[in-house]
């Protein structure tokens, strides 16, 4: 049980973000105490040697006035005036023997004999009492009748403050821990709280199905709240995917029901003239128009989500846009007679772009189709294509009814169709297939309309 408690508690984030605060933390506490040991022993240690040298030529002055007896009465004087007796002096002779020493009391510890030896010292040596507990350091200097002397002094005091300050800083050490777990604890809540709001979203959006949940940004814009400002970014981007999907639901749904209904009716009549072959001729004669709608209406919604998925299969290849665009209005031709509406072209004879021929006239024949069918009778369409640096332009402009202010974002969407569309027979797919198709070629298209003066439609495609 209690395994499974520290395993699931060690999973926590906010568990290791503090456990690694409090490290850091205490890390560089430590790190810092260290450094100030380390530079108050290497204080103490130039102050002692700078101490024991300002000593050795003083004493090396005094030798030099007056011999050993200088030496010697400066040494007396020292005492006499109550000044600390802390150093040791030592003057040996050519043969290292003791000629004069002065040893403090409290260094009756220590082993002079060795001074005396056939050893020669350096400069500076260390002096090591039998407890191991003092150190005497000696500084050595040369007197002019080859004659030595050595200054040295006790480091106990030294060793003293510094075991002081071993105490004092296992004293702050346990503190310090508690600072640190206290500390990463609160730094950890801190950097946590935009992400337990996501999670509170998240749960809410879950538990209620409710979309309008959004998460709490913070003052800071850091990166946690950019991440919460994106996540409702997300949000209402589903959102507004949901309520499109509602809308063209219930547009398909209106829009099959039509049919299905129709259809229904004129079986049912089919039915009730079992005598009369030729009504039920036409009565199969509508079902299978109305058929042909449904399977129209679908396909063409399969087309716009492979294109808007990227999943549609465009057999790319150099294609000329002037036959292309001869072949269209060839195909509109006896519709814009019969409305009798002008139209006009104007292209190069060779504009080549790598495209689908036969997705790329799709999409262009529905912008024809769009212009026809919302221009009165009279009016005029006219069709350019022309080259401006990397893309390839076509435009369509018409003088028809026009596209009111509030519909133009409007006309892309799926089974969109506005009031005005609403007279003319149609699906509402044109406009949005046309614009799938243009993106899966790598291009855009827009639009401009002024209601009752028309409205003109430009595609740009990349060469």
């Amino acid at each position: 049980m209690s395994l499974n408690f520290l395993s699931r508690l060690r999973q926590r984030i906010s568990v290791r973000l503090t456990l690694w605060f409090s490290l850091i933390f205490c890390l560089g506490s430590l790190a810092i105490l260290l450094i100030a040991y380390l530079l108050l022993s290497s204080s103490l240690r130039h102050q002692d040697q700078r101490n024991i040298l300002a000593a050795l030529k003083e004493y090396q002055a005094q030798y030099k006035a007056g011999k050993l007896i200088a030496l010697r009465n400066a040494i007396k004087f020292e005492k006499s005036a109550g000044k600390p007796n802390i150093f040791f002096v030592r003057v040996a002779g050519p043969r290292n023997q003791t000629l004069f020493l002065n040893l403090p009391d409290q260094w009756a510890d220590f082993d002079l004999s060795r001074l005396e030896g056939p050893e020669k010292f350096q400069d500076w040596f260390r002096l090591r009492a039998p407890n191991d507990e003092d150190v005497l350091e000696v500084a050595t200097a040369r007197l002019p009748d080859a004659f030595i002397l050595q200054v040295g002094k006790n480091t106990g005091d030294r060793e003293e403050l510094l075991e002081n300050f071993h105490r004092v800083a296992l004293g702050v050490a346990i503190p310090i821990i508690l600072l640190g777990l206290v500390g990463g604890q609160f730094l950890a809540g801190r950097a946590l709280r935009p992400i337990r709001h996501l999670i509170y979203t998240v749960r809410t959006i879950t538990a209620t199905g409710k979309m309008e949940t959004r998460a709490q940004l913070g003052p800071t814009g850091d990166e946690l709240d950019e991440l919460a400002r994106l996540f409702n970014q997300m949000l209402d981007r589903i959102a507004g995917l949901m309520n499109g999907m509602r809308e063209t639901l219930d547009n398909v749904a209106h829009d099959l029901r039509t049919p299905l209904t129709r259809m229904r009716g004129v079986a049912e009549a089919a039915l009730q003239a079992q005598d009369q072959p030729g009504a039920c001729q036409e009565a199969l004669a509508d079902c299978l128009e109305e058929a042909q709608r449904i399977s129209t209406l679908i396909t063409t919604l399969m087309d716009i989500a492979e294109a808007e998925t990227g999943t549609m299969r465009l057999k790319l290849e150099e294609v000329n846009l002037a036959p292309l665009l001869a072949e269209v209005v060839d195909l509109y031709h006896y519709v814009a007679e019969e409305k009798q509406i002008t139209v006009t072209t104007s292209y190069p004879a060779k504009i080549v772009v790598t495209a689908d021929a036969a997705r790329l006239r799709q999409a262009l024949a529905n912008l024809l189709d769009n212009a026809v069918k919302y221009t009165p009778s009279g009016g005029r369409i006219e069709m350019t294509a022309s080259a401006q640096g990397n893309q390839k332009i076509v435009a369509i402009r018409d003088t028809g009814v026009g596209i009111a202010p509030e519909e133009l974002s409007k006309i892309w969407d799926r089974l969109y169709r506005g009031d005005k569309s609403r007279a003319q027979r149609g699906l509402g797919l044109g406009l949005s297939l046309v614009r799938a198709i243009i993106r899966a070629h790598g291009g855009r298209v827009e639009v401009t309309s002024e209601v009752g003066a028309g409205s003109l439609f430009t595609v740009y495609l990349p060469a």
